[in-house]
């Protein structure tokens, strides 16, 4: 039983870890489509990338072998599917998997701080905001 549990554990511990590289993939897409694609100063683009590197710095922290995440609410398959067609929908689609990310592989024992949820629910929204007014969405 021990054994099932190990084995269980580290499958997940894999899967977030896909999991954030294809966010972080989607992420930098994001950067990449507002340096080239829209009208944003140079500045507001730094500005993103640092926001996108404390973003996914801190959900790299979260260390998904400590908890128990079979007994996470499964996410809907919309969340896990990204549309590159529509920058400002991919946007949207990034926050919301960023936040399903720390929902299903974290809990309190995992989190870096006491705040942990709330602040990276503000940081993401800070993050789309930029993101959205870079791209008059």
């Amino acid at each position: 039983m021990k054994i099932t549990a190990v084995l269980i554990a580290a499958a997940s511990a894999g899967n977030a870890e896909k999991r954030l590289n294809k966010i972080s993939g989607h992420m930098y897409t994001l950067l990449d489509l507002m340096d080239n694609n829209t009208t944003a100063s140079e500045n507001r683009v730094i500005r993103a990338n640092s926001w996108v590197g404390k973003l996914l710095q801190q959900a790299g922290e979260i260390n998904a072998t400590l908890c128990d995440s079979i007994d996470a609410v499964p996410e809907s398959d919309d969340i896990l599917v990204f549309d590159q067609e529509s920058y400002c929908k991919l946007t949207s689609q990034v926050q919301t998997a960023l936040r399903s990310y720390v929902r299903t592989f974290g809990c309190q024992e995992t989190y870096p701080k006491k705040n942990f949820e709330n602040t990276f629910a503000k940081r993401s929204n800070r993050v789309k905001n930029i993101f959205s007014r870079a791209g008059d969405c």
